[in-house]
């Protein structure tokens, strides 16, 4: 049976979604501060919607991209929406001494013993970070909608029409005729990617079949970062040596946005299952995102992709690294 689902958001989330929804027949619409282009045609499926001044929508099903704390809860009404499926994070998971994604510059980088799944503990909700208001989100949908509420925990996801592109660190050094990439951690690091039609499939699924409680959402196996960069380099045909580095970067060269010293893995076999999900991998599914970037190849990258441009370092030092290959 087909329902009506309110996406609010418009980002690689949104765009996965809405497409996903509308190819199996649901009536999907967008909802966000402005139409984005990918609705080009589609007019009538924008409303525009500012988060916190307009009414929240009402909808059998209401997807929330964006949602980062209670008060982004707080603005629903329980009687008026059927189903709540929020974006939550895989940062919210912690390890058996308490580290977290958030706060590993301050004390060490989470260690877990596989990947993890939605039974790991947690950090607690509060304001501090990034990760606790997410938690406190979760826990806010929790109380308002209890088993109507689906919590989506994905990890880095990847698509296109993404304001934080991670691939954008190996797609602008290639079409910038880089020849040579130094990759920290001899470019081992495995930092779970999520492909975003991958989340657009489990809401689909969520929709038609009433899936509640928390899921992880991982792509069936998670590259290494010397992986990804094959896999992107191949995409654009363009040659290129990846120059290992022992250890973490030396003055962020090498620092990739994947760069981990620690494996950070998650299980998303509960949604494969309940969704009955397709296994995606990413050096087949990341074709559109390197696509979409190789086209775009912004001009200003840091207004196009402005959560990457708030990284606390030069992502593209290419002075860095060329001292760091004349040295060796």
């Amino acid at each position: 049976m087909a329902r009506s689902v309110a996406i609010i958001g418009a980002g690689q989330i949104g765009y996965g979604a809405w497409y996903c929804l509308g190819d199996m027949g649901h009536e999907a619409s967008v909802l966000a501060r402005s139409r984005p282009d990918w609705l080009t045609g589609f007019e009538h499926h924008f409303k525009p919607y500012e988060a916190g001044q307009d009414a929240a929508p009402e909808a059998e099903i209401v997807f929330d991209t964006i949602a980062f704390d209670a008060e982004d809860i707080d603005r629903y009404d329980p009687d008026r929406v059927g189903r709540l499926i929020v974006v939550s994070s895989a940062s919210v998971y912690c390890d058996h001494k308490g580290r977290t994604l958030d706060e590993a510059a301050q004390h060490g980088f989470p260690e877990f013993d596989g990947p993890i799944s939605e039974s790991q503990s947690t950090v607690e909700p509060g304001s501090g970070t990034y990760s606790t208001r997410k938690r406190r989100m979760e826990l806010r949908a929790l109380e308002l909608f209890g088993d109507r509420v689906t919590i989506l925990r994905p990890c880095a996801i990847y698509g296109p029409y993404s304001r934080h592109p991670r691939e954008w660190w190996f797609v602008k050094r290639l079409l910038d005729g880089r020849t040579q990439i130094p990759l920290a951690f001899e470019g081992a690091s495995q930092f779970h990617t999520t492909n975003a039609d991958l989340i657009g499939d489990f809401v689909v699924a969520v929709a038609e079949r009433d899936l509640a409680g928390i899921f992880n959402l991982a792509d069936a196996t998670s590259p290494t970062v010397v992986e990804i960069g094959r896999s992107i380099a191949e995409l654009l045909d363009r040659p290129v040596d990846f120059v290992p580095i022992a250890g973490p970067p030396v003055d962020n060269v090498g620092r990739a946005p994947w760069a981990v010293p620690r494996p950070f893995l998650v299980d998303g076999s509960k949604a494969a299952k309940a969704g009955q999900l397709a296994r995606i991998q990413f050096d087949v599914e990341a074709e559109d995102t390197v696509r979409w970037l190789r086209d775009l190849n912004p001009s200003d990258w840091r207004t196009a992709f402005p959560q990457l441009a708030a990284y606390p370092w030069d992502l593209f030092d290419y002075k860095a690294e060329d001292r760091f290959f004349a040295s060796l």
